[in-house]
């Protein structure tokens, strides 16, 4: 019984199971079999400071070539650029314009552990760059424990990120007109998203416990991609590829609750999460994995379903909009289903060095399949 209780503190409460260490974990994606390609090595440091701080520090380099689907003006060939002049009905084509990025992304997470109550305290902080588009993120988490057993407790959580696009006034001239005048090149935009979160957990026995989470997620500014394009007018002689548009702002609300459960040497979890918002998209989550420690070894095996319905400003016809405000083709504000299959295989070379292979297969039948798979080494100091 006591094995198998810490077995499932280790792993639902890491804090329980914290030591240094330092790993790095290389990323290979592959999407529709070359049509987008992700390569992503990931650096990563925990560190203790004494008994009442942790240090959690992750850089990654993801490099990303492909194509996003989209409308163009077949006339103009494959180009994220809005066509000049006529187009013609017979020249709109949705498909793939190629397209290269590089992303750097670090985040800094600082816990500390109250002396007397053990209560804990997490500020983060996250940055993330890409060629046109910038990301930092303040995040602040607190768990409070209702009791000395500690069967239970309270996790207070909020975050704010605030967003920088960079628009190219050739995908947008009328983004640049307005600000800046038509000889701008480009021109920064900028959203904001602030998250909350309230969660209790309840530990049932010394091998089971129940979580459940209310989330708040509220978006303002600059929340469209401008890559996208919709074709309005069909089948008349004002007929237009513009960009896509979607409204300034998102409030969404959410649930979640988790249950697991260990079973010597196995350990089992499976969660629900529910996710509402003001653009009509309603998803469903379902995630379950399981765990199983071997002699010098860990298997675990994955799967998760997602469902949601349509935005309301969305559709992929060429012959649906006309003078809608809000109008995109952008398929993840699709009506889809989509599954996950994930396995990850870690084998304890010895008491300080661990090995894991992992990977996955990911598919949306209505769009598109992909593959990943992971290496990576973790050594503990």
């Amino acid at each position: 019984m006591q094995l198998r209780s810490l077995a499932l503190s280790a792993l639902l409460l890491a804090s329980l199971a914290a030591e240094d260490r330092v790993g790095i974990h290389y990323m290979y994606y592959d999407e529709d079999s070359g049509r987008t390609t992700i390569k992503s090595p990931t650096l990563s440091l925990h560190k203790e400071i004494g008994l009442d701080y942790d240090i959690d520090i992750h850089f990654t380099h993801d490099t990303v070539s492909g194509a996003s689907p989209t409308y163009y003006d077949a006339a103009s060939g494959a180009s994220a650029r809005l066509p000049e002049g006529v187009v013609y009905a017979q020249d709109i084509v949705y498909g793939d314009i190629p397209y290269e990025d590089h992303r750097k992304a670090l985040s800094i997470n600082i816990t500390r552990r109250l002396p007397i109550t053990r209560d804990e305290i997490r500020i983060g902080y996250s940055h993330s760059s890409e060629e046109d588009y910038l990301s930092q993120e303040l995040s602040f988490e607190m768990l409070h424990y209702l009791g000395p057993s500690k069967n239970s407790s309270l996790t207070y959580g909020m975050s704010y990120q605030r967003n920088r696009p960079k628009i190219y006034c050739f995908l947008d001239p009328s983004q640049c007109d307005a600000v800046s005048g038509a000889s701008a090149s480009t021109v920064t935009k900028r959203s904001e998203a602030i998250n909350f979160s309230l969660g209790y957990t309840q530990i049932l026995s010394p091998t089971a416990l129940v979580k459940a989470s209310l989330f708040g997620i509220f978006e303002n500014g600059y929340l469209c991609n401008p890559y996208m394009r919709v074709v309005r007018n069909y089948g008349t002689f004002d007929l237009r590829i513009t960009p896509e548009k979607k409204p300034g702002e998102r409030k969404a609300i959410g649930f979640l609750i988790e249950y697991k459960k260990a079973f010597e040497p196995v350990m089992a979890n499976i969660s629900y999460r529910l996710y509402k918002d003001d653009w009509s998209i309603v998803s469903h989550t379902i995630d379950c994995g399981i765990t199983k420690e071997l002699q010098r070894s860990a298997l675990t095996f994955g799967l998760r379903y997602y469902n949601q319905s349509r935005a309301f400003f969305y559709s992929a016809k060429k012959d649906h909009f006309t003078n809608q405000i809000y109008a995109s083709s952008d398929r993840r504000m699709a009506s889809f289903d989509a599954w996950n299959l994930s396995a990850c295989w870690s084998y304890h070379y010895s008491k300080k060095m661990t090995f894991d292979l992992d990977g996955g297969y990911y598919l949306q039948p209505r769009f598109y399949h992909s593959l990943y798979s992971g290496i990576g080494v973790r050594y503990r100091f």
